[in-house]
């Protein structure tokens, strides 16, 4: 028996010492065909860096042997040495029979390095070669997939799927045919081809781009019972949780909605959007305590985050609670909608001159929404900015033509000269 072979059987039963003495030993003593498969069976075992080092020994012997230079550049890869691979890949001839191999491997080594242009040329030069090869197949398509080019991702999925390989190095192709059209607007498509995977190939990951595709055309109740599945199958699927609640809430189901944004949140308890979303069915179900709890906790753990802030003062205002809302105000704001919140604030406080100093901000941003005008133009009126007044109704007007009340009030201003 070899060494190599001894060292196999160490191996395999754990005796790494004495495996490692063996295959010292087998680098020594036992011949080149040996030690070639020996290096094959250690790179199937995962053990590249003993796989190489017999490569190397092996091209010291043979320096024009494509295929090992082919075998040691694809471990080189693997390890970051991607100058000396390609330096080994370079030395294979366009007329070898490993040239396909090499360009397989160069176009790995091209995407580690995000140089996919380059990465592309050599898988499409590979094609040329071999146009119906799976594996080339699958390449371009991960490729196109990798780079969020899904209109060419799915050429070469659905050339694998017509040619009868639906799975190819644990990759289930059906499903990334169907995130593909998904991903690019052709979701009836993407139902059609989610709907074809296997029972037992529907892995949460699956089954939740299923479920948002189901969405993505208003399937609601198709997306609620694609997404309730995933978290059955993992209640700890944490970024399943929002869009469950969004299917709930298209169908207004607030109750259902409430309950699954609170089981997300025992799951995901630093999700700033999962509190708003809370907030948001809480809201609908008028429990105006629950949104408050949820409204501040969003705040406390995005304190920053503008969507939170503008959810929150909406909220106070709407309760009439104008200091809360103030309480946002010794900030830097630069958002249009947080800046109304805070202005209407300070007006119903009587504190013209502040509110002034929020609303003229946000007429820059607003002055094209009918309710920010119509709330500017009442508030320019109460404060005897009459002028100013008469400009923001005439915007108001021209965007709100149907609002006979405020028509009457245009033309009763302008019969007073403004």
């Amino acid at each position: 028996m070899s060494y190599s072979q001894k060292a196999l059987e160490a191996l395999e039963s754990g005796q790494i010492e004495e495996s490692n003495r063996l295959y010292s030993w087998a680098l020594r003593k036992d011949d080149d065909e040996t030690l070639y498969n020996l290096a094959g069976e250690l790179f199937a075992l995962g053990f590249d860096g003993k796989a190489l080092r017999i490569y190397e020994k092996l091209l010291k012997e043979y320096p024009d042997d494509d295929e090992l230079l082919v075998l040691s550049a694809e471990i080189l890869v693997d390890q970051g040495e991607n100058d000396k691979a390609l330096a080994d890949l370079n030395k294979v001839r366009p007329d070898s029979d490993f040239y396909l191999s090499s360009l397989m491997v160069q176009a790995d080594l091209y995407q580690t390095e995000e140089l996919y242009e380059v990465s592309e040329e050599k898988l499409k030069e590979a094609v040329k070669i071999s146009p119906k090869e799976p594996a080339i197949l699958l390449a371009l398509g991960e490729l196109y997939y990798t780079t969020q080019d899904y209109s060419k991702a799915v050429k070469y999925y659905l050339a694998l799927i017509k040619s009868g390989i639906s799975s190819i190095s644990q990759i289930n192709v059906v499903e990334r045919l169907a995130v593909s059209y998904a991903s690019y607007g052709k979701f009836e498509k993407a139902i059609a081809y989610f709907e074809q995977i296997h029972e037992e190939d529907l892995t949460s990951d699956i089954l939740m781009q299923e479920g948002i595709t189901y969405l993505q055309i208003d399937e609601n109740e198709k997306a609620q019972e694609v997404l309730e599945k995933v978290i059955e199958q993992d209640p700890t699927y944490s970024s399943a949780y929002p869009y469950l609640i969004t299917a709930y809430g298209k169908d207004e189901q607030w109750d259902k909605g409430l309950t699954a944004a609170q089981e997300g949140l025992a799951v995901d308890q630093y999700n700033p959007e999962l509190y708003l979303q809370a907030a948001e069915m809480a809201e609908h179900a008028h429990d105006d305590e629950l949104v408050e709890k949820y409204l501040s906790e969003a705040v406390e753990l995005a304190p920053e985050n503008t969507e939170t802030l503008i959810r929150i003062t909406d909220f106070y205002n709407r309760l009439g609670r104008y200091d809360d809302v103030l309480n946002f105000a010794n900030q830097e704001i630069t958002d249009a909608q947080l800046n109304w919140n805070i202005a209407l604030a300070f007006w119903k406080k009587d504190d013209f001159k502040n509110a002034k100093a929020y609303f003229e901000p946000a007429f820059t941003d607003l002055q094209d929404s009918p309710n920010f005008l119509n709330d500017y133009y009442h508030f320019l009126r109460e404060n005897g900015q009459l002028e100013q007044a008469v400009d923001v109704i005439r915007r108001y007007v021209k965007l709100v033509p149907t609002d006979v009340s405020m028509q009457d009030e245009l033309e009763q201003l302008e019969e007073q000269g403004y």
